[in-house]
């Protein structure tokens, strides 16, 4: 499933774009790759260098599973939440704001009564899921 699929009970499910999960991988490869050359064909090499290129590792393997596993469902009842550590479920009823803070990436905040989340201009139809969530939670319209 990409970006918004409708399933036959009426859920729809928003994920991140899938290229950058993909620039993610293609990015950790080469930080994986590029340690094992170090590790491989050079001797002496200062710890801080091959500690420079574990945090990039990791750093690509953590953004890899951040949008490999977040995505957004709405359905009937709510919304539901799932992001790299924890998943959250909102009613419409709980729903009491929703921000857009526009910009080169917009980020719009889902506030309630349980929380906030945010999910960003990176997810498929995105503006189609603001839409969505003000007109089911009895919200004002989203400005411009």
């Amino acid at each position: 499933m990409t970006g918004r699929d409708a399933e036959p009970n009426g859920r729809q499910v928003f994920r991140p774009r899938r290229v950058l999960a993909a620039a993610m991988a293609a990015a950790g490869l080469l930080w994986v790759a590029v340690l094992v050359y170090l590790l491989r064909f050079f001797d002496e090499v200062p710890l801080k260098t091959f500690l420079s290129a574990g945090f990039f590792v990791l750093f690509f393997a953590v953004s890899l599973m951040y949008y490999g596993r977040t995505h957004i469902v709405v359905d009937a009842r709510g919304l539901t939440y799932r992001g790299m550590v924890r998943t959250r479920r909102f009613t419409f009823a709980d729903i009491r704001k929703l921000d857009v803070l526009p910009g080169p990436v917009t980020v719009y905040a889902i506030r309630g009564k349980a929380g906030l989340v945010h999910f960003t201009s990176f997810f498929m139809h995105h503006q189609q899921l603001a839409r969505l969530l003000v007109e089911r939670a009895g919200l004002g319209p989203i400005p411009g």
